[in-house]
């Protein structure tokens, strides 16, 4: 519609009347077609949709004025195609609506393509459609064979190994999940010694997914169902076509004898009487022989072994300070054949006793009359925690002129109080206890003596003189007696003319030093 305003003037530019609209409406008429929203119209339906099932909509247009005949469409099958759909489909005329008029099954047409014809008053457009089949899961997977017979295994036969290859079918869309197909071992296979290997397309391998035991199971009755990953349709049900049963028989092979415990660990005390029993390895052999046992590992010869039984047992004393732990070979074999063996290894470890008390790592020194310093003294003690440090040092008596400080666990002070007034050895009786009060009395001897620039004492040590023999010794008396006899006259008379005051012994000197 078009307004028109009408202005009436002079000539003067005045209005001489009120301004006049004209409303001027143009009347449609059919110059425009129908067009189709897309080139190609695409839909999906799932086979075995119900009949009267929604394929989709056609979407049309015309740019005429709405609701007038110019722009009122309809739509009709092409002629050309219409066989090809109108035995599958239905097209309401006034909406553009597809809708289904039978069960479609994909195997037999996936694809359907048709025209439509949309028209108006006037004129008309061909629109191209194109309906997919999508496949579903309404059929089963089937065997090549239902039963595969009897197969035959070693109990020797490796994990991994191949006992058959099982073959099945899907008559499914091949591109879709449907056509999947699964092998599930669903009777038979007691402690999951099966197992079967598939990529999906439909072969399967029954592979040994356990080592194999004659002696537990020697028959194996298998049941293998065939599936599809998605479910089946409703209202299908897998049937015996997609099952398939076979059986596995076990023969027996001589086996080596087997230990109970794949692990041993052994923990005793170095203690232990001589004769006890340290520990008993058992085995058996699968097929009942008779077995016996060896040993190897006892390097300390500390071990015994029972042929028949098993048992270990101590036939030394064990000392944990030699050696802590170690390691055993421990054979079980066939009496009548000892080719057929397994071994273990024992690992043993020994448990410490306070069978060891602390000593002194030094038992003498020297000081310096010149410049005394504190001497440090330090024990150790072969036992380990709690049998060994900290230790406790005392002095077996005190003395005024000498202390003694615990440093550490290990280690302890000794200083002397005053300054020697000359050259001696003082021993010290030192108490040295462990964590646990074991310990003894030991002797530690200090030299005081005069000392070079340097700080080293230079009166020589004590060393060990030579020791004479018994012949020796009655030899050198005998000699000496004569002389002792005559020399003891004299001595007896220039004695009762000296002084009897005398020094200080050699007690009292150490004492006056100390």
């Amino acid at each position: 519609m078009y307004i028109l305003v009408v202005f009436a003037k002079d000539g003067r530019g005045n209005e001489v009347d009120p301004p006049l609209e004209i409303y001027v409406r143009v009347e449609d008429v059919n110059d425009n077609e129908p067009v189709c929203e897309h080139e190609e119209s695409v839909f999906e339906i799932q086979e075995d949709e119900p009949v009267g099932s929604l394929v989709g909509q056609l979407l049309a247009r015309d740019d005429d004025q709405e609701g007038t005949m110019n722009s009122q469409l309809t739509f009709a099958f092409e002629p050309q195609t219409a066989s090809a759909a109108s035995s599958s489909f239905v097209i309401d005329e006034a909406s553009g609506r597809i809708q289904s008029l039978r069960f479609l099954r994909r195997k037999e047409q996936q694809v359907y393509t048709f025209s439509v014809r949309v028209s108006d008053s006037g004129f008309s457009t061909v629109c191209k459609v194109v309906v997919k089949v999508i496949d579903v899961n309404n059929e089963m997977p089937l065997f090549e064979k239902n039963n595969y017979g009897n197969h035959t295994l070693t109990e020797d036969s490796p994990v991994g190994s191949t006992v058959l290859t099982l073959k099945a079918t899907d008559a499914d869309d091949p591109d879709s999940g449907s056509s999947l197909i699964e092998f599930h071992i669903s009777a038979g296979n007691d402690g999951d010694v099966f197992k079967v290997e598939t990529d999906g397309s439909g072969v399967g391998h029954l592979v040994v997914a356990k080592p194999l035991d004659f002696e537990s199971s020697h028959t194996y009755d298998l049941q293998i169902d065939a599936r599809n990953p998605e479910p089946l349709m409703k209202g299908l049900e897998y049937g015996g076509e997609s099952t398939a049963v076979l059986s596995v028989c076990v023969t027996d092979v001589d086996e080596a004898p087997e230990f109970s415990l794949d692990i041993l660990d052994v923990t005793v005390a170095e203690d232990i009487t001589k004769g006890s029993v340290v520990f008993k390895v058992e085995a058996k052999d699968p097929e009942g022989k008779e077995i016996s046992f060896k040993m190897d590992g006892d390097s300390q010869g500390w071990l015994e072994l029972d042929a028949a039984t098993g048992e270990i047992r101590t036939k030394e004393k064990l000392d944990r300070e030699k050696l802590e732990a170690f390691e055993l070979t421990v054979i079980a074999f066939e009496t009548d054949n000892p080719e057929k063996s397994s071994e273990r290894v024992v690992h043993v470890r020994l448990l410490d006793v306070n069978d060891n008390v602390p000593k002194l790592t030094e038992t003498q020194t020297f000081i310096c009359m010149q410049d005394i310093k504190p001497i440090v003294i330090k024990a150790q003690d072969g036992d380990s925690v709690p049998f060994s440090q900290p230790f406790t040092f005392a002095f077996v008596k005190k003395s005024p002129n000498w202390e003694l400080r615990a440093i550490d666990g290990t280690t302890a002070e000794v200083r002397l109080k005053k300054k020697p007034i000359k050259e001696a050895t003082i021993p010290l009786y030192i108490d040295i206890l462990d964590s646990a009060g074991l310990g003894v009395t030991q002797l530690f001897e200090v030299k005081v003596c005069n000392c070079t620039e340097l700080g080293h004492c230079y009166i020589p040590p004590q060393g060990q003189g030579f020791k004479p023999g018994l012949g020796t010794i009655i030899g050198i008396l005998a000699g000496v007696l004569g002389v002792c006899i005559i020399v003891a006259v004299v001595a007896i008379k220039r004695s009762s003319k000296k002084s009897k005051k005398k020094g200080l012994n050699e007690e009292e000197e150490r004492n006056a030093i100390m």
